[in-house]
């Protein structure tokens, strides 16, 4: 009996050594969870963060869509304040697919443990620079629709607060000019990158900088309006550093039509309003009159790549057409129940609503419009205003190719079709300032599709496209196009005295008090 009992005593003994709080915690470990940062994982992480988008409030406000319905609302017929929260969620948050992650927290994490690394010995100089590289687009998207926002003091870590200060939108350009500036004299091939990680360039610095340099030549040119001298350095500094010229350089995310990797603002357009062919889309949305209109009338051999009328087969089947000459747009804020006619305004074509389409980021064609735009001003005499127009209408017709065939459309706009619009839409080389000015922006608006947030702001800067005056009854600015985003209002409850008085610097109001028409700092009224 003693044996026995002696025997239990050493089985339970093992147990509790068996059964230890590590041992414990070990086992709870899932097998393929990483419990650390892995820089090139995150950093790819980094890029797919890069596209930021509004489709019923940006992309209906400078006329690209319409719809018969006051869903999207500001948008379309400015009728409320709905989807006007500046994106402060670059902060703390973005939902991809269910998962929240901080865009420009993630930013922080990656150079926290690049920074570890290089303290044991590691050169990580080109890494940090393309940190500081994206960390300037994410804010320069921020703060252009937002004017002052936290900067100086944000996104700080463990040394940070939780009552940032509001920067000055002046302050904040001049800082992200300085960075541009000092992370591409950084960028040395020699030294290592993120390789694979790296879902534009796969390492490649010699482009990266390009990518520097194009960034910088936009937001040189983002202020021309409020300080031409600065707008004027900065333009020029990016030329002579190096901008985008070939196909190759090209900044473009690509998606996959699987679960966890397709593009996420395609699929909102899908879910949204074009699930189905011929059907009453969910939210009343149709391409706009003033961008079918524009591209009708130039016979541009973008818009059947780009849009199609789904006409009825008589058996409740739908065939898709993309003839230029049945494309027809719906005319922004004019209606407010479903048309008869409906069915036969254009939508987006079956190419563009793949789930795998790719996003631009960053290209050739607005870096040769911002050339061009340059060459009329001055600031530029290494090709003439008309070649770099001319090329930035090839480049912006050529990257259509980096998306898939999808019946009845193709993305492969040839030489010869690219060399007939131009001959029959040539630029004005006999016109005066406004006219190329507006040709050149105009343009830009047609081959910055999709991106939403430049073509926001460029339109705010130079009041092109001419946009069709709305001022549906109840609207909320005045039949004014809305001029900014307001900062979210649980700012208010958190950060309080920073927000007030970042509020009261620029001449803004809370959420409805100035109906979204005061403008940010380098949007100066003339």
């Amino acid at each position: 009996m003693k044996l026995k009992i002696s025997a239990m005593v050493f089985a339970v003994a093992g147990m509790l050594y068996g059964c230890n709080p590590d041992s414990l915690t070990d086992m709870n470990v899932p097998e393929h969870e990483v419990d650390k940062v892995v820089p090139e994982f995150m950093f790819t992480g980094a890029i797919l963060d890069l596209p930021e988008w509004s489709y019923g409030m940006m992309a209906q406000g400078v006329q690209f869509f319409s719809s018969y319905k006051e869903v999207p609302a500001i948008g379309d017929k400015y009728y409320s304040f709905n989807g006007l929260g500046a994106p402060f969620n670059f902060y703390t948050g973005f939902n991809r697919n269910g998962v929240w992650v901080g865009k420009l927290n993630r930013l922080y994490q990656i150079r926290k443990a690049l920074e570890a690394e290089q303290e044991d010995g590691v050169d990580n100089a080109n890494k940090l620079a393309l940190l500081r590289i994206l960390r300037v687009y994410f804010y320069h998207q921020l703060t252009d629709v937002a004017g002052d926002i936290p900067y100086s003091e944000a996104q700080l870590g463990e040394d940070g607060n939780l009552k940032p200060k509001y920067d000055t939108q002046e302050s904040i350009y001049r800082d992200m000019f300085k960075e541009l500036d000092e992370a591409a004299a950084t960028l040395d091939p020699a030294k290592p990158t993120f390789g694979a990680g790296d879902l534009f360039y796969q390492g490649d610095v010699v482009k990266w900088k390009k990518f520097a340099y194009t960034l910088m030549l936009r937001l040189g040119m983002r202020l021309t309006k409020v300080d031409q001298a600065l707008a004027q350095e900065w333009v020029q500094k990016a030329i002579a550093g190096g901008v985008m010229t070939d196909e190759s350089d090209i900044a473009y995310i690509q998606y996959s039509n699987t679960p966890g990797a397709i593009n996420v603002k395609i699929n909102s357009w899908i879910n949204g309003n074009y699930n189905t062919a011929g059907g009453d889309n969910v939210e009343g949305g149709k391409y706009a009159a003033t961008f079918i209109d524009y591209m009708k009338a130039a016979n541009d051999p973008r818009l059947p790549v780009m849009s199609i009328v789904w006409e009825p087969n008589g058996d409740g089947t739908y065939t898709a057409n993309n003839d230029i000459s049945v494309q027809r747009g719906m005319v922004s804020g004019s209606l407010n129940t479903r048309p008869a006619d409906f069915d036969t305004y254009s939508e987006p074509s079956p190419l563009i609503l793949n789930l795998a389409a790719p996003t631009v980021i960053l290209g050739p064609s607005e870096a040769y419009l911002l050339l061009a735009e340059a060459a009329i001003r001055g600031w530029y005499n290494g090709m003439s205003a008309e070649a770099a127009y001319n090329k930035g209408v090839e480049m912006g017709m050529k990257q259509w190719s980096l998306w898939a065939d999808r019946a009845p459309s193709s993305g492969n706009i040839s030489d010869a079709q690219i060399a007939a619009y131009l001959t029959a839409n040539p630029f004005l080389t006999g016109g005066t300032f406004e006219e190329q000015f507006g040709q050149i922006n105009t343009q830009k608006w047609v081959c910055l599709f999709g991106d939403d947030y430049e073509n926001y702001s460029n339109w705010r800067r130079t009041g092109y496209p001419e946009l069709m005056p709305v001022n549906y009854p109840g609207n909320v600015t005045g039949g004014k196009m809305f001029r900014r985003m307001y900062p979210p209002i649980d700012e208010n409850l958190t950060n309080r005295e920073n927000y007030l008085e970042a509020l009261q610097r620029q001449g803004f109001e809370e959420f409805t008090g100035d109906a979204l028409i005061t403008r940010v700092w380098w949007d100066v009224a003339e």
